[in-house]
């Protein structure tokens, strides 16, 4: 079995060394070559302080890429953004809208500033997961501020031209702002990413940052795009830090040179995707192949799903309910893993299932 270095990762260090983990969202291949080279060559140069604002190269090229307008402003990772959107959008006691189930620190970020979390549970539907239209109407009176996840964490929806289109309806009605996290737009499969922001600019700020399509989560960068005055409120309320160089460097390398790489990890993401979808159809567990990132997400007969299969299979998986009330009995799946990693942890809890 193909097995990468357990030294000082989070992924492989966290648990005992019999335990297969598909936790945190980091993929185990290797970073691209073109992304190697940049930072060995920026490591070699200079590592002083740079432009205050980051580099500006950088900025055009991302505008140009996502096809997204206004202005963009760095920041240390989308977490920090998140964090940095609570605050200055809202006040301490006042509601927070999102979808659950949702990536943890979006609670997190609600909670821990003293703002009380307004929680819109997708709707589950034979199709799939869908944005409950009529539930985000009714709880939008009550908030100033929508978090959102597109391609969304940890269910993997791409969310439709029309559902996007609905959103950007309701965000105007109620003066909303809508704080879009587009961290996971480079990873879909057969369906495109469309930016909530191609409906909904005037008000929306999009959360961007290569760790995740690249693989450099351990280099944590990210960006904000939106118009000029809500990115400059925004501004106001995150840490006073320059960018990082190497990860400047690593993010312009990725976007000039890193395609063909992004290419074969896609092809190589979209077979265990639907190894993974074969698989839970046949243990019988409830699943939606994600239309995006590299995260599957199951519902199971099991309380404590995760808890149980750490015990009884030696995989450790995201508890689900870490991701929202009620969602104990899911598990979040990373399987941007080597095929023969995947097939061991699937044979894994295929045992594991049996004793249920």
């Amino acid at each position: 079995m193909v097995l990468p270095p357990r030294k000082d990762s989070l992924k492989w260090g966290t648990y005992p060394e019999d335990v297969l983990p598909l936790w945190v969202a980091d993929m185990d291949f290797p970073v691209a070559e073109p992304i190697q080279r940049a930072i060995r060559e920026r490591a070699e140069g200079f590592l002083g302080y740079p432009p205050r604002d980051g580099d500006p190269e950088l900025k055009a090229l991302i505008l140009e890429q996502t096809g997204l307008e206004g202005e963009v402003a760095f920041m240390p990772g989308v977490v920090v953004g998140l964090y940095g959107a609570v605050a200055a959008f809202t006040a301490p006691g006042q509601g927070v809208l999102t979808q659950v189930p949702i990536y943890p620190p979006f609670l997190a970020a609600i909670r821990q500033q003293r703002r009380t979390v307004l929680a819109n549970p997708l709707r589950e539907t034979e199709e799939g997961y869908r944005l409950d239209l009529e539930g985000l109407e009714r709880l939008a009176y009550a908030s100033r501020l929508l978090l959102f996840c597109h391609p969304q964490n940890p269910t993997g929806r791409v969310y439709s031209e029309e559902e996007l289109s609905a959103l950007a309806t309701i965000a105007r009605k109620h003066d909303l702002i809508v704080v879009s996290d587009e961290l996971h737009a480079p990873l879909t499969y057969e369906k495109p990413h469309v930016p909530l922001a191609r409906f909904l600019p005037e008000r929306t700020l999009t959360l961007l940052g290569p760790g995740k399509a690249y693989n450099l989560a351990g280099l944590p960068i990210g960006a904000v795009v939106g118009p000029k005055p809500l990115v400059e409120a925004f501004k106001r309320h995150l840490p006073h830090t320059f960018p990082n160089v190497l990860a400047m460097a690593a993010w312009k390398a990725a976007l000039l040179e890193a395609g063909p790489w992004l290419g074969e990890t896609l092809a190589r993401l979209k077979a265990n995707r639907d190894r993974v979808a074969a698989w839970a159809k046949e243990v019988g567990l409830g699943h939606f192949p994600p239309e995006g990132t590299y995260l599957a997400w199951f519902k199971t007969p099991i309380s404590q799903a995760a808890s149980f299969f750490l015990k009884e299979a030696r995989v450790a998986l995201n508890p689900g309910e870490n991701f929202g009330e009620g969602y104990d009995r899911y598990v979040r799946l990373n399987f941007a893993t080597y095929p023969e990693v995947l097939e061991e942890a699937l044979k894994r809890l295929t045992e594991a299932l049996k004793k249920v």
